[in-house]
């Protein structure tokens, strides 16, 4: 699949058994998951486990999945054998707390949930409970959403692992919401792959779209290709989007290549859902890369109206119908903003504020390894990005794994420069 043969921010996991350009590039690369077995192994690459559960039932077909959902009790591990599950027109709703549903194999590309095509009116996996585990699966061919968390319905606590969606017909990954309803706290989206083949059938799509979230985390996936029809222009919503009074939310260290938009947290000034909330709170941005040098391209990074965000080692090339990268909007807004690197400035808007630090806002394509595939790590020692940082706190740091740069000062961008062989960080 094309998604093993570019790279990204940091290896996922995988199964299978890889061939010489993979290993390459899965050096700086979102790549398939090295993930749980039936054993519940952690994963190789991010260190995530499935949980233990006292119950674990196998199914090998539609018809079993939807009995073992059925007669499910809290706290019970479905595992999936290798092959196409049907939806038939229905959706796989889980309305069972602490369920875990997972492919038994780890291999994604092995089980495949699988719709009649994007014009069919329904959603692939519905999550109704809290403390639900999606992972090591792929979603396809439905007409609305591939999974969708409903915080509406105490939906929390809520993990997608290891997933492929691709081609539906609205937002790949929605957490959704109702007026008056409580958050939909602590999701995490990590290690997927959230793609079109081509684009979606229209303009409204996101990879990952949640309203009124809290504490979400969403790291180490590939996006690519969320955009719309080219008879619309490729206009599409954002490919992470965090609003509707979303708050600390954590996007860090994914791949986001030939999306119309990049990162957003919040959109307006305020929740348009007539709370009079602000649309985000806080927020951090941190070690993504986003690259879209297509004429179509918009904003890359987009902070509006969130208080308190930060965005800090981004590396962008964009080459679009915005003349900046990054930029911070609304007089609510207001964000820390350090040691970013692209090919355009950060901008603050309509009476943002910011503490803008160390960013460097020229790059040119010759910076990096590959930029018309991606491949932002940095080229070479020589460049106007190589230790210019400043220090930012850094939770692995202070955990003992020692620093986080490797010359006199931290390298702006996503990636340490660290050698001619440019290891990952």
């Amino acid at each position: 699949m094309d998604s093993e043969r570019n790279p990204s921010l940091q290896g996922a996991c995988r199964n299978t058994t890889p061939s010489r350009s993979v290993v390459a590039l899965a050096l700086a690369g979102l790549v398939q998951c090295l993930c749980a077995t039936a054993l519940a192994e952690p994963c190789r690459r991010c260190g995530w486990e499935p949980p233990r559960t006292t119950t674990i039932i196998r199914a090998r077909s539609m018809n079993e999945l939807r009995g073992a959902v059925g007669r499910a009790k809290p706290g019970t591990t479905i595992l999936l054998e290798n092959g196409t599950y049907r939806l038939d027109g229905n959706q796989l709703d889980i309305p069972v707390s602490g369920l875990v549903l997972r492919g038994r194999s780890g291999d994604r590309s092995k089980v495949i949930l699988r719709g009649s095509g994007m014009a069919e009116r329904m959603v692939a996996i519905s999550v109704s409970a809290p403390r639900v585990t999606i992972a090591d699966l792929t979603v396809t061919q439905v007409g609305f959403h591939g999974v969708q968390v409903h915080g509406e319905n105490g939906a929390s606590d809520v993990v997608i692992h290891n997933v492929h969606v691709r081609d539906v017909g609205q937002q790949l990954i929605k957490g959704s919401t109702a007026l008056g309803s409580k958050p939909c706290r602590n999701g995490l989206v990590s290690c997927c792959l959230l793609e079109y083949s081509d684009s979606a059938p229209s303009d409204y799509t996101n990879g990952v779209d949640v309203l009124n979230g809290d504490g979400w985390t969403v790291r180490d996936n590939t996006i690519k290709r969320i955009r719309g029809p080219e008879s619309k222009g490729y206009r599409a919503g954002p490919a992470i989007l965090f609003w509707r009074h979303s708050r600390n939310t954590v996007v860090e260290r994914n791949w986001i290549l030939d999306c119309h938009r990049g990162i957003a947290l919040g959109l307006g000034p305020e929740s348009n859902d007539g709370s009079g909330q602000l649309d985000h709170e806080g927020g951090l941005i941190r070690r993504n890369a986003v690259c879209n040098l297509n004429p179509w391209a918009d904003e890359a990074i987009e902070v509006n109206a969130s208080p308190g965000a930060q965005v800090a080692h981004n590396t962008v090339m964009v080459e679009g119908k915005v003349p900046w990268s990054i930029s911070i909007r609304f007089p609510t807004a207001s964000a820390r903003v350090w040691n970013n690197l692209s090919n355009r400035q950060v901008i603050l808007r309509d009476g943002a504020k910011a503490d803008l630090k160390a960013n460097v806002g020229n790059a040119q394509r010759n910076w990096f390894i590959d930029a018309k595939r991606g491949d932002l790590r940095l080229a070479r020692p020589d460049l106007p990005a190589i230790d210019v940082g400043v220090v930012v706190a850094d939770p692995e740091q202070s955990a003992g794994k020692g620093p986080s740069f490797s010359g006199s000062a931290p390298d702006a961008g996503a990636f340490e420069y660290r050698g001619p062989t440019n290891e990952p960080d």
